[in-house]
């Protein structure tokens, strides 16, 4: 393991301990790390292994450089427990995370094949497409896009959804609580509009999940989401039965 190990480029090796620093704390969300002269001192490699090690995590959302300040820590890492059926707003409520969500696009649609398919309707029929960016500590971490029943669905049209999340929504105010789900996950490469909502380069891979929601045993969206590889940690718990 170790000759394996010691074939990994040297700015790969600094990325990983500067990594290590921000999991454990020792570098802290939103605090400078140290220039590219002192990484060099303390770490007694070139400039140029800095430099590199700095791009491979901001590539990876793990810092941002602001031009004149210097490179800030971003942590935006999300742990999400696979256990129950959970909702964005209340898992960063719960993480002490301010949350947010930018309307993409919101429309009246034509259901295609797959998409009747995972809903239970006829092709052609009628749905209401939602495409929102979501947000946590107002740095963009995935694009949903769901799909609804127009029939019961079409208030979702006329909704003001900056007051009152979508799940929120549904329950409090139309007794709609979403208390099933079934989710696929699997890596995917980036297309170049989600890496450009997601400020990340191009051709990077993340995560795609596929979920279908119900209330009882009724369908009620069939929703697809892709976030940068990074940013979720997802937890089970597994029992010997």
């Amino acid at each position: 393991m170790s000759n394996v190990y010691n074939k990994v480029p040297l700015y790969c090796k600094l990325a990983e301990q500067l990594d290590e620093q921000i999991k454990n704390g020792t570098l802290k969300k939103g605090e400078k790390i140290p220039s590219e002269r002192e990484l060099c001192e303390i770490y007694n490699v070139s400039r140029m292994t800095v430099r590199l090690a700095i791009d491979e995590l901001d590539r990876q959302g793990k810092i941002e450089k602001i031009q004149g300040k210097g490179t800030f820590v971003l942590n935006t890492s999300i742990v999400q427990n696979l256990n129950n059926v959970y909702s964005f707003s209340k898992e960063m409520e719960k993480q002490g995370k301010i949350s947010s969500t930018k309307i993409l696009k919101r429309e009246i649609m034509a259901a295609n094949y797959s998409i009747a398919s995972h809903l239970g309707i006829n092709e052609n029929d009628q749905v209401v497409y939602l495409e929102r960016l979501r947000l946590a500590e107002d740095v963009a971490v995935m694009v949903e896009k769901a799909w609804f029943p127009y029939h019961p669905y079409e208030f979702l049209l006329s909704i003001d959804f900056s007051r009152k999340g979508l799940y929120k929504t549904l329950e409090e105010d139309y007794g709609i609580r979403i208390n099933h789900a079934t989710e696929t996950f699997k890596a995917t490469e980036l297309n170049n509009y989600e890496c450009s909502l997601l400020n990340c380069p191009k051709k990077q891979y993340g995560l795609l999940v596929k979920r279908t929601s119900y209330s009882d045993d009724k369908i009620v969206c069939y929703s697809v989401i892709v976030s940068k590889g990074d940013i979720f940690e997802f937890t089970v718990q597994l029992n010997n039965e």
